[in-house]
This record gives structure tokens, C-alpha cells and sequence, in this order.
């Protein structure tokens, strides 16, 4: 009828009207053609599908990120459209970028300087992730980080920078080429100052291509920089109230339950809010309520520090990041060196938890030593017999729960190397649920809404005390996450998790536990 055909030809009509502006518009702007809307990042749409509750969280750490970049000299602007983007694609601070995936930062339009500072910064956060063990009590650095219990710089669980302590080893970027050391390094290190570099390469603690150099020298793209970080006052530590679950204290020795997120000493990119921070505060509270007692420095006679370092007070051994559960410190310095040479001794029982891939043997004893990768150099792998850095590594896996698909194991980390309990794992082939940088990317995926980090928990620590002799024995309750997956997997409640995984682990362990030698 008519009413039909006036639509036809209103829409021919309104077809022909928009071709004729476009041709018009591309007359007029001569060689210059209309662009295009930018494409939506596929992350970005697919936020139209979260709760109100999840956009308000992805806004508050967007915030958040983009006051980080902005802290790293990334222009304001370019800083939002960054972390928008990033925030999107699940990266939540800047130490997290070490370890994604180039195309991420490429989707993200992170080009030059912006992404070499980035990714310097993030690779320098992962710091205490690298440390290795000291092989004797007088050893300047705290003794093995448990695998999984990384020092995370960090960082982040899944990058770590290079050298061992506080050394860092990076390379020169193109934009830096012809740089001052003590300005490349500091370029690179925001928000420490050339001055602060300056002092360390006069003392000796800068290395150019291995050699020590002047605050004045010169480097080239592709330079290997090496710098020793030390405590100055840039690098103060300032005790902090931070909440911390205390387990066992006395006035030796104190066992921490650590939380997921949680740092544990100071690094690039936290120099604050650190586990070092929040028990100096602890020890200030106590010290100044004993009556008598002598008003003590904020970054000194709180804590011990035999390493001398002036970042690592208290620290006897090292949790990742984002690993939770039973870490212990030293409240004196006679109690600081038993503890250290205890870890270095392997006199230390130590019992993680782990939600794992797949389901693998009731009981595994894997003896793989562990190295650096031969090609990425982020990462540590299982190295047989052709890497004369690697260590040797042993972890015994029992099988406590699984449901086929997934399971829940209980790891005695026989030594303790970087990263092992994940290494050893993802080595044979049942990696640690949500671990970006070694676990299973479709699973990780499946599972991005509840397993939100590596779910590795510190579950036991059995140690003889360093004054008294006697079994200090700390047992950390399991985090919700780890819970929530483990009675799952065990056919229990979550509160009733813990006392399930008590049992269970003593029922497999209990040989193993009865024959340890403590001393």
C-alpha cells in the first residue's frame, strides 16, 4: 500500500543523502581521508557485561594504575587511555606488565620510551623474587625463598628481574644511547634521582658490561647496567600500620599468616607497604609501650639486619607476592642468623598447598634441578644436566583431593629454590591454578573469576626456636580462595576446609614429619 512505499523511498532517499555528504567531505579534505571510529578493545566491550559492582572495581584500579604511570613520567592523558586499556585486559599495576604477552602492550598502543620504561620498571619490581640463597649463615642475603615463595619483588609472581639480593641487571634502551649512567639508571628507576646513582657508582655499586664506572661514564644501547641498590634516605624505611595476622610471636622470633598482595620487603615499586613496613610499625607499638625502654630510629635497632643491605630487616625467608601464609621473621640478630642458617641447612619444614591442573600421582617425588631459562630470561626452568646454574631442587607431591580435573596437593619442599613448587609442577605437567607465568593459559582463563593469582599457600612451618631449641610449629589457616577450591575438592564445607587439611596431611605425611631432623 502506500504506507510501505513512502518507507522505501524515505530510505532510499536518506541512503543517497549519506553518500552524497561522504563524497562531499572526501572532495573537500583534498588527499585527506575520514578516519574511522578507533576499533573498541575486545576487553573493554566485553565490560558491558559486568555487575555494577566489578565496574566500579575496574574504575577504582583504573584510577589507580594510571596514577602508577603517571608516577613513571607517562603523560597524564596517555596515562588514563594506558591504564583503561590495561585495566581491561586484567593488569592491575605496572609491576604486573613484566611477563604478558607483547600483544597486549601493542593492543594497548604502549610504543618506545613509554614501554622500555615500563617494562624496566616492571621487570626491577619482581627484585626479591631473584635472590638466591645464601649457602652459610654468613651469608649477606636471607636464605632460600621457598618456590612459590619468591620475595616477590613484588613484583608480581609472574616476572622477576635479573641478579640475585638487591643487584639488578638491565639493558639500555635505544632512547637512552649516549645517556650518563647515573641519568640512564635513574630514566629507568623513577623516582630515584641521578644524585642517589651518582653515590652508588662512586662507592663501586654501578657496573657497566661488568666493569665498575664513574657517575659521568657513557653508555650505549644494549649496554648491560648492573647497580646495587642500597638503603638511603630515598630508600628509608619508615614503619607503617599495615594489618597483620600474627600466628606465634615471642620476644625472638615472630610467624606472620602473610595475605595475597602482600610484599615483603622493599623493592622497585615498593618502597612502601611492604611486610617489612607493617611489622616495623608492630615492633615500634611494642617497644614503645615497655616501660623504660629507649626511643629507637624508624629504619634502625627495631629490627635486625645482618645482611647490612638496610632493606631486608627481620627477613629470614621470602614469600612470593602473591603467595599467602606462614612466614616467619627475627626480632633480634642472634635470632635472625640461627633462622638463616637453619633455611640454608634445610633444617626448616615447610608444607605448601596448591590448587593444580589435571590430576597427577598420589605421590611424586620430583628431583629436577632448576635454572634460569635458557631463553627467557624472566623465568626459571627445570634444567637437566645443561645449565651450570642450575641448583639442585626437590619437591615430594601428594595428591590429597581431586575431582579429575582439577586437584589439591600437598607440596614438602625438600630445598628451596625460586619459583620450584611452580617449576616443578608446570614441569610435569599439572601447573598451579592461575599462574600467569607458568600455568595453563585456557584454564587460567576458565578460571580468571576465582582463581584471580597462583593458589600456592604457605600452609605449615616446623623450625627449632633459635634461643630455646624447642619446636616452633606455626600453621596457617587457608586463604578464601584456596579454601573455597579445596572443599571443593575434598566434598567438604569451607569451614570445615582446614580441619580436612589437617588431617589429610598429616595422614600422608606423618612418616616423612616423624623422621626430620630439626637440629
Amino acid at each position: 500500500s502506500a504506507r510501505p512505499a513512502r518507507r522505501v523511498v524515505r530510505s532510499s532517499f536518506l541512503m543517497l543523502l549519506a553518500a552524497t555528504l561522504a563524497a562531499t567531505l572526501a572532495v573537500a579534505g583534498g588527499s585527506r581521508s575520514v578516519r574511522a571510529p578507533a576499533p573498541r578493545c575486545a576487553a573493554a566491550a566485553a565490560s558491558e557485561t559486568l555487575s555494577r559492582h566489578e565496574l566500579r572495581e575496574r574504575r577504582r584500579r583504573t584510577r589507580l594504575l594510571a596514577a602508577e604511570l603517571s608516577a613513571l613520567d607517562v603523560q597524564g592523558s596517555v596515562a588514563v587511555e594506558y591504564a583503561e586499556c590495561l585495566t581491561a585486559k586484567g593488569i592491575h599495576s605496572a609491576a604486573d606488565i613484566c611477563g604478558v604477552d607483547q600483544g597486549v602492550l601493542e593492543a594497548c598502543s604502549i610504543h618506545g620510551l613509554d614501554r622500555q620504561r615500563l617494562l624496566a620498571f616492571s621487570r626491577l619490581a619482581a627484585l626479591e623474587q631473584t635472590a638466591p640463597a645464601p649457602t652459610s649463615a654468613s651469608a649477606s642475603s636471607p636464605a632460600d625463598g621457598d618456590a612459590g615463595s619468591v620475595g616477590d619483588a613484588g613484583s608480581d609472581p609472574r616476572c622477576e628481574g635479573e641478579g640475585g639480593g638487591d643487584t639488578l641487571e638491565l639493558l639500555v634502551p635505544d632512547s637512552l644511547d649516549g645517556s650518563r649512567v647515573d641519568a640512564a639508571l635513574a630514566a629507568l628507576l623513577p623516582p630515584l634521582s641521578r644524585s642517589y646513582f651518582g653515590g652508588l657508582a662512586a662507592d663501586g655499586h654501578v657496573l657497566v658490561g661488568g666493569g665498575r664506572v664513574k657517575k659521568a661514564a657513557r653508555v650505549r644501547a644494549g649496554d648491560s647496567l648492573k647497580v646495587w641498590l642500597r638503603a638511603e634516605r630515598e630508600l628509608s624505611l619508615v614503619p607503617e600500620p599495615l594489618p597483620l595476622e600474627v600466628l606465634l610471636e615471642d620476644e625472638h622470633v615472630v610467624v606472620l599468616n602473610k595475605q595475597a598482595g602482600l610484599v615483603v620487603h622493599p623493592a622497585p615499586g615498593h618502597w612502601s607497604g611492604t611486610l617489612v613496613h607493617g611489622l616495623l610499625h608492630r615492633m615500634l607499638l611494642q617497644r614503645t609501650a615497655t616501660p623504660g625502654s629507649a626511643p629507637a630510629s624508624p629504619s634502625s635497632d627495631l629490627l635486625p639486619d645482618v645482611s647490612g643491605s638496610g632493606l631486608r630487616p627481620g627477613v629470614v625467608h621470602r614469600l612470593d607476592r602473591f603467595t599467602t601464609g606462614a612466614i616467619v621473621a627475627a626480632k633480634t640478630a642472634r635470632a635472625q642468623r640461627q633462622l638463616m642458617a637453619a633455611f640454608a641447612a634445610r633444617r626448616v619444614w615447610k608444607v605448601y598447598l596448591a590448587v593444580c591442573v589435571g590430576e597427577p600421582h598420589s605421590r611424586a617425588v620430583i628431583d629436577a634441578p632448576i635454572g634460569r631459562h635458557t631463553t627467557d630470561r624472566l623465568r626459571m626452568a627445570v634444567r637437566r644436566g645443561d645449565g651450570a646454574d642450575a641448583r639442585e631442587a626437590l619437591s615430594v607431591v601428594h595428591r590429597i583431593a581431586t575431582d579429575g580435573r582439577l586437584s589439591l596437593v600437598a607440596v614438602l619442599l625438600r630445598t628451596g629454590r625460586t619459583h620450584q613448587i611452580r617449576v616443578h609442577l608446570a614441569d610435569a605437567g599439572h601447573p598451579v591454578l592461575g599462574d600467569p607465568l607458568y600455568g595453563d593459559a585456557n584454564w587460567n582463563r576458565l578460571e580468571a573469576r576465582t582463581a584471580r593469582r597462583p593458589l600456592l599457600h604457605a600452609r605449615e612451618l616446623r623450625l627449632a626456636h633459635p634461643h630455646s631449641g624447642e619446636l616452633l610449629h606455626a600453621v596457617a589457616p587457608a586463604p578464601d580462595d584456596l579454601a573455597a577450591y579445596g572443599a571443593r575438592l575434598a566434598g567438604v564445607s569451607p569451614d570445615r576446609f582446614d580441619a580436612w587439611a589437617r588431617e589429610a596431611t598429616d595422614a600422608v605425611l606423618a612418616e616423612a614429619r616423624d623422621s626430620f631432623e630439626y637440629c
